[in-house]
């Protein structure tokens, strides 16, 4: 046969395979088709998801589509190869629509009052994955990107804001800084109920990085469950990682592919465990945060401030540090 669906048509994300010259070719659906929002009501009906209309997240996932498309052009959001709204739709904004299940059923779960703010950051956002569609789809739920890359940052704040969307704030910079300094154990140490991830690094690593984000156990007068890390990882796991995971699922499963059609798992760890990969790894110990910044301008004459982009005074009397004092040139 020519031919092959790699996908019954009750799934999800439906993909036809097709073979073109001994290769296989991936066809999906076409995310503005009625197909698709179809898909979309499936996955929200058999995940028990009545709360949200149908019509206006795919709608709004499409304008996020759109946008992400539209930056991508500017700058390198995802991978610009064969960059287009289907790939966008189905590859990047799906899986991240993936976990809205495990997002409520967290969210559910979590035992603190209902009037309280549900907080989620999602640690090396890139393009604004999964942050940006999971807070499309829960306005309710305050969300903070972080990425260490400002100009990613600056296209996901401008996406935001194009969609409305005032439960997302961004934070530039090394997400092991965000909890240190009196300003960042206020805002940050602590803090959230739920930490996002998207393949950003090793597990032990990323657990160094975020354990002090989250929310400890206990809290509340004993009720609280303490905040979750909710990882998308593909490949194998550390034994380390492995004997501590809460929840272990497929994205397929979550978005009723085809087993196969990804390799990608979410993986679903309590704030405990996570202190504890942290340490028992090394990575915790590992940091290095930056030290106490110079002055600018410190060490200019008469110790005056220079402004950004300034230009200092030359000194004639200093010598030159160019590192090449007895540089002699051979010719031939």
């Amino acid at each position: 046969s020519s031919s092959s669906s790699s996908s019954s048509s009750s799934s999800f994300t439906q993909l036809h395979s097709t073979i073109s010259d001994g290769e296989i070719v991936v066809e999906e659906v076409d995310p503005y088709s009625d197909q698709a929002k179809g898909e979309l009501a499936k996955f929200y009906d058999q995940n028990g998801i009545d709360d949200i209309d149908v019509d206006t997240a795919h709608t709004s996932l499409l304008r996020l589509t759109e946008q992400v498309l539209l930056w991508n052009q500017k700058l390198n959001l995802v991978s610009r190869k064969d960059c287009t709204a289907s790939v966008i739709y189905h590859r990047h904004i799906l899986p991240s629509v993936a976990l809205l299940p495990l997002m409520l059923e967290t969210q559910s779960s979590s035992g603190i009052d209902e009037k309280a703010t549900f907080n989620v950051v999602d640690v090396g956002t890139g393009g604004g994955f999964p942050g940006l569609p999971l807070a499309l789809l829960l306005p309710d739920v305050q969300f903070t990107l972080v990425d260490s890359v400002q100009k990613k940052l600056k296209a996901v704040g401008e996406m935001a804001a194009e969609l409305d969307m005032t439960n997302v704030r961004i934070h530039w910079g090394r997400v092991e800084e965000m909890y240190v300094g009196e300003k960042g154990r206020r805002e940050h140490r602590g803090r959230y109920d739920v930490v996002l991830g998207r393949s950003v690094t090793a597990l032990p690593r990323f657990c160094g990085w975020v354990s002090d984000l989250m929310k400890d156990e206990g809290g509340n007068g004993g009720d609280d469950q303490g905040g979750r890390l909710i990882y998308i990882i593909g490949g194998e796991l550390e034994e380390l990682v492995e004997s501590r995971i809460v929840n272990d699922v497929p994205l397929d499963k979550l978005l009723q592919r085809a087993t196969g059609t990804s390799d990608k798992r979410a993986l679903i760890f309590n704030a405990r465990d996570v202190e504890e990969i942290g340490d028992e790894s090394g990575e915790k110990q590992r940091i290095v945060r930056s030290g106490p910044q110079k002055k600018k301008g410190q060490n200019n004459k008469g110790g005056k401030k220079m402004a950004k982009g300034a230009w200092s005074k030359k000194q004639n009397d200093v010598k030159k540090q160019r590192g090449y004092d007895n540089f002699q040139r051979y010719e031939s």
